[in-house]
């Protein structure tokens, strides 16, 4: 019988991600999601996770290097949040457009102003339009199992896609 154990979400989603096998991370902190990135480069530094990972100087940049790199092939994951999401969204039509099967966790939370961290779907209503399939998970196993549909489902050649995973940040 296999062992439960409990997991930040945020933990798990950086080990789903590991095990999908990315190539490439590009990712620039924000709050809710620091703790996915920060984590996926904890293992990649320990050797626990062959990819690249790009410490980048804001989102739109995290963005346009997953694009790169995806654009030659490598298999590429970010995440970001709230206001993260909106300075990507310039490259996220052109990454769609692309038909690039970049995958993104977005841990929602508000838009300013009033500046907030708090669960809100704002940041995601306001890039419905841009070609990105967009999944929403209620909780931290749908987070594993829709991580990695994410990934099979933005590279099937019937697809071909970047892929967005919505997780409640604050709540």
């Amino acid at each position: 019988m296999a062992k439960r154990v409990g997991m930040e979400i945020s933990v798990t989603i950086s080990e789903t991600v590991k095990l999908a096998n990315a190539d490439v991370i590009a990712a620039y902190p924000i709050t809710p999601q620091t703790h996915i990135v920060e984590h996926l480069a904890k293992l990649v530094a320990d050797g626990e996770l062959d990819a690249e990972y790009i410490p980048v100087e804001s989102e739109h940049s995290a963005m346009s290097a997953c694009l790169g790199a995806s654009a030659v092939g490598a298999r590429t994951f970010t995440a970001t949040a709230g206001q993260g999401l909106e300075l990507m969204h310039e490259v996220l039509y052109i990454a769609s457009s692309m038909r690039l099967p970049i995958i993104m966790t977005v841990v929602n939370r508000a838009l300013s102003a009033p500046l907030s961290v708090w669960s809100d779907h704002s940041d995601a209503m306001s890039v419905r339009d841009t070609g990105w399939i967009q999944i929403f998970v209620e909780n931290g196993q749908e987070a594993i199992d829709n991580v990695i549909c994410a990934f099979r489902i933005g590279e099937d050649r019937r697809v071909l896609l970047p892929v967005m995973i919505h997780l409640d940040g604050f709540h």
